[in-house]
């Protein structure tokens, strides 16, 4: 499952993408080629400029999916999100299509 959310439009064009991927379906390459997919039409139809995944600090399946569709880190928001019961820190991978060209459905 992906999905975006829009954080600004207006000046920023600035987006959120999350995914999911069923466990049974892991190492066998269908998050890259989903999430470059996906960025392609965040791109390409939704007009975003920028989408950034925010991902917890000890998900590192999730960090090197973002960088293997052509994610940069970006930082580390502390207490950026409530989750648990507490607030929990994300770290921000990011794409500008601005200064890149959107990422291809190959390999």
């Amino acid at each position: 499952m992906i999905d975006f959310s829009t954080l600004e439009r207006l000046d920023f064009q600035w987006g959120r993408i999350g995914y999911t991927i069923h466990n049974q379906h892991w190492r066998r390459g269908y998050g890259k080629e989903a999430v470059k997919a996906a960025l392609t039409i965040a791109h390409k139809d939704l007009k975003f400029h920028r989408i950034e995944a925010h991902i917890n600090v000890d998900n590192t399946a999730s960090m090197k999916l973002a960088e293997s569709a052509g994610m940069k880190f970006e930082c580390k928001r502390e207490g950026f999100i409530f989750e648990f019961g507490e607030w929990t820190d994300n770290l921000i991978y990011f794409i500008n299509f601005n200064d890149m060209s959107p990422p291809s459905n190959g390999n």
